[in-house]
């Protein structure tokens, strides 16, 4: 794999086109503001942009600060693994011939290592930007903290410190279920935050617009300016791991408190997308007082508010080993997140009747 890195310019004495980041041939996975055609922006976890390409080599041009990092993906390999702290054009050739070539970029970091903005491609002479071959068959919301963003899980153990280099949202349970399932995502995560409280608050209850309730509705993650359009991508089902922050430290939510909001969030999923699943997954870096909060919230829908859709998926807190299993920080590791991910696979596949592939979790 070649990588060139050089501001737009001429090369060898050849004007570049830049084909603007919404063409119709390029595709878009997360919450993105394409609202100016000159540049799309977003800072969700996990947001991927794709297409098909001809020619020798393709270039993007983008700007992603200092501590973002994202992959690229050319016919399924991984070429490279980059950032882009101005606004910079990379060029990147296939390791392989071939008439055409599938390119997938995703965003390994959350939105507090800064927005992104994607100004387009940049086709070799005489090479095309064509739409993916790739369909997905389904579509999954997730909305997490940070084992949904992969915080630390390139981590080489549990006590080195976080870094944005180590976060990899692609190895998060949530991108390997998506994988297993052949399903588009959105990951509306962000590390810290909580139901009602954010991780290390000194109050029980936190500013409730700094929470996932809070932010669940922004186009932009850390912009409260721009509200989502939900017209714009229904999902088929909603998996809900929040809770980990609000009970990890003291003082604790009470009762009341942590679960009128958990109400409250599915009732934005509900008049977002409608009866779809939703299932409301606590542990395994959590156990009691959430276990019991969140099967009594299942319970209510089922029993009380006439709503069976919604299900609770606990993942036992011995699920993951003390070593292997942990990276930056105590958090999952990939190994780890394939074991979260092999404990959801099943109710999940059971509840949509969806088939599923396993190489990635059982190889």
């Amino acid at each position: 794999m070649l990588l060139l890195t050089l501001f737009l310019s001429a090369v060898n004495g050849h004007a570049q086109e830049l084909i603007p980041p919404t063409h119709p041939a390029i595709s878009y996975q997360g919450r993105v503001d394409s609202s100016n055609p000159d540049v799309v922006r977003f800072d969700w976890p996990g947001v991927s942009i794709g297409c098909r390409f001809t020619g020798e080599r393709i270039g993007l041009r983008m700007e992603g600060g200092e501590r973002n990092h994202f992959n690229l993906f050319i016919d399924g390999e991984l070429v490279s693994v980059f950032s882009a702290p101005r606004d910079t054009t990379l060029f990147f050739q296939p390791s392989t011939p071939g008439k055409s070539h599938e390119l997938l970029l995703t965003k390994r970091t959350e939105a507090d290592m800064g927005m992104t903005l994607f100004m387009g491609f940049i086709p070799a002479e005489k090479g095309e930007i064509l739409p993916s071959l790739r369909q997905s068959e389904r579509k999954i919301e997730f909305i997490g903290n940070s084992i949904t963003c992969g915080y630390g899980t390139e981590g080489s153990n549990r006590d080195e410190r976080f870094r944005p280099e180590t976060e990899n949202n692609y190895k998060s349970y949530a991108a390997i279920l998506a994988r297993a399932f052949n399903a588009e995502a959105h990951y509306i995560a962000h590390s810290g935050k909580g139901m009602v409280r954010n991780y290390g608050d000194e109050k029980p209850v936190s500013d409730p617009q700094e929470t996932m309730l809070g932010r669940y509705d922004y186009t932009l993650d850390n912009d409260p300016s721009l509200q989502w359009d939900f017209s714009r991508w229904k999902a088929d089902c909603v998996v809900i791991n929040l809770g980990t922050n609000d009970f990890s430290t003291m003082p604790h939510p009470n009762r009341d408190s942590f679960l009128n909001a958990y109400k409250q969030i599915i009732s934005k999923v509900r008049s977002s997308y409608g009866d779809v699943p939703i299932f409301c997954v606590v542990g395994p870096m959590i156990n009691e007082p959430c276990f019991t909060y969140v099967k009594e919230l299942t319970s209510y829908y089922r029993n009380e508010a006439n709503d069976g859709q919604v299900y609770f998926a606990g993942l036992p807190d011995n699920l993951l080993n003390d070593r292997g299993d942990l990276g930056s920080d105590w958090h999952p590791s990939y190994i780890g997140q394939l074991k979260i991910a092999s404990q959801l696979l099943v109710p999940i596949a059971t509840k949509m009747e969806w088939h599923f592939h396993t190489d990635e979790i059982f190889p």
